[in-house]
C-alpha cells in the first residue's frame, strides 16, 4: 500500500510538472510579445579601470546658476556581445536633475550605452547609464535558496519550483496576455487557479489536505474578487490612480488598456500568498489532528479549524497591510506632505486603492477561514 501511494504521489508531482511547463510555454506562445520591441538603445556590460578627467560647469537656468559635473573614465566591456575593448565613456551629474547616480569609482560594474554627444549631435559617445546591480540580486536569491534547502530539505527543492513556475507563469503567460488585449479578468482568474494548484501540489503532493487546501484558497479568492469588483464600481473608481496608469493608457491608446480591470487583478492576486498561508495551515492542522485522535467527529474538526484561523487572521492581515504600507510608503508620504486637505487626501483613488487592498485581502482571508474548515472538517471526519 505505501509502495502504491509513493508511486501515485510521484505520479501527480511529475505530471503537475508537466502540465505546468506546457501551460508557460503555451500561454507564452499564443501570447508571444517582445517586451523590449521599442527598444532602441542596447546597453552594455563594463567595469571601470580608470577614471581621466573630472569637470565642472556652471549653467545659468535664468532663475539658478547650476553646476554640471561630467566625469571622463575608461571602462572595459564585458557583455557577452562584445569584445572586451577599453572605451572612453562619460558621466553626467547635473544639479538641475533631483535625483544623481553617485558619483563612479574604479572598479565600479556599470552599465554604459552609445549615445548621441551632447557637444556634437551628429556623432555618439559612451555615456553611463546605470550600476550593474542584478549580479547582486542574483548571488543573494542564491543563498535565499540554499537556506530552503538546507533547512527545509525535500520541502526548500519543491519550494523553489514552486516560486519558478510561478514567476515564470505570471512574466511569461499573464503580462503577455494582458499587453496583447486579452481579459484581464480571465486572464488573473486562470492563473490565480493555475498558481493555487501547481504550488500546492508541487510543494505538499497528493493528500487530502491539498485538497482542503484548494477549496478554500479558491473560496477566499472568489470572495476577494467579488467583493472587488462590486467595491470598485460603489466607488465610482478608474482605475487611475498614478502616473504609471496613464502611461498605460498610452501603450495603445486604439485599444487601451482596462485600467478598472488591472486594479481588481491587483487586488485579487496580491491576496493569494496570504489566501494559500491561511488554508494551507488549517488544513495541515486538522490533518494533524485527525492523525491522532480516535474520536474524529465533524464538531471537533471545524471548531479547531476555526480556532487555528482565529488565531492566525491577526499576524496574516497585518501582513497584507504592512505589505502594501510598505511597498508604497515613499508615495504615501509625498501625498501627506503636499496636500493639505485631510478630507480630499482620504478620498484620493490611490489612497482609496491602498485600502481595497488591505481591506478586500483580508477579507478573503476571513471567508477562507470557515470554507477550509468546513471542507477539512467533512473530509477528515468521514
Amino acid at each position: 500500500m505505501l509502495n502504491f501511494k509513493l508511486t501515485k504521489s510521484t505520479v501527480v508531482y511529475t505530471i503537475t510538472l508537466i502540465i505546468s511547463v506546457l501551460f508557460i510555454t503555451t500561454g507564452y506562445r499564443m501570447n508571444k510579445l517582445d517586451l523590449f520591441q521599442h527598444q532602441d538603445v542596447k546597453t552594455y556590460k563594463a567595469e571601470v579601470l580608470a577614471i581621466n578627467e573630472i569637470t565642472e560647469e556652471e549653467i545659468d537656468y535664468g532663475y539658478e546658476l547650476m553646476t554640471s559635473r561630467t566625469v571622463r573614465f575608461t571602462a572595459r566591456l564585458n557583455d557577452k556581445n562584445s569584445d572586451n575593448s577599453n572605451v572612453e565613456a562619460f558621466q553626467y551629474i547635473d544639479e538641475s536633475i533631483e535625483i544623481n547616480p553617485k558619483e563612479i569609482e574604479i572598479g565600479d560594474a556599470v552599465l554604459i550605452a552609445e549615445l548621441n554627444s551632447r557637444t556634437n549631435i551628429e556623432e555618439t559617445e559612451w555615456t553611463f547609464i546605470e550600476y550593474q546591480r542584478i549580479n547582486s540580486i542574483i548571488k543573494l536569491t542564491i543563498i535565499f535558496f540554499a537556506m530552503l534547502i538546507l533547512i527545509c530539505r525535500k520541502k526548500g527543492i519543491n519550494t523553489i519550483i514552486s516560486l519558478t513556475i510561478t514567476f515564470l507563469s505570471i512574466f511569461m503567460v499573464f503580462i503577455p496576455s494582458i499587453l496583447n488585449g486579452r481579459n484581464i479578468y480571465i486572464s488573473s482568474i486562470v492563473i490565480c487557479v493555475f498558481i493555487i494548484l501547481s504550488s500546492l501540489l508541487i510543494i505538499h503532493g497528493v493528500h487530502k489536505k491539498t485538497l482542503c487546501a484548494i477549496i478554500g484558497n479558491l473560496g477566499g479568492l472568489a470572495t476577494a474578487g467579488i467583493l472587488s469588483y462590486v467595491i470598485s464600481n460603489m466607488l465610482n473608481l478608474t482605475g487611475m490612480i498614478d502616473q504609471d496608469s496613464m502611461f498605460l493608457l498610452m501603450i495603445n491608446p486604439e485599444n487601451p488598456l482596462n485600467l478598472k480591470a488591472i486594479l481588481w487583478s491587483g487586488i485579487v492576486i496580491g491576496s493569494l500568498g496570504a489566501v494559500m498561508d491561511i488554508s494551507m495551515s488549517i488544513s495541515s492542522a486538522v490533518n494533524e489532528l485527525a492523525e491522532n485522535i480516535e474520536n474524529k467527529k465533524f464538531n471537533i474538526f471545524l471548531k479547531s479549524g476555526i480556532n487555528i484561523g482565529q488565531d492566525s487572521i491577526g499576524t496574516m492581515t497585518n501582513t497584507l497591510v504592512l505589505a502594501y504600507i510598505g511597498s508604497s510608503l515613499s508615495v504615501v508620504l509625498l501625498m501627506v506632505v503636499y496636500n493639505n486637505d485631510l478630507l480630499h487626501l482620504l478620498n484620493l483613488e490611490m489612497i482609496i486603492y491602498e485600502f481595497l487592498q488591505a481591506i478586500i485581502g483580508s477579507m478573503g482571508l476571513l471567508f477562507a477561514i470557515p470554507i477550509t474548515s468546513l471542507f477539512s472538517a467533512y473530509i477528515f471526519s468521514k
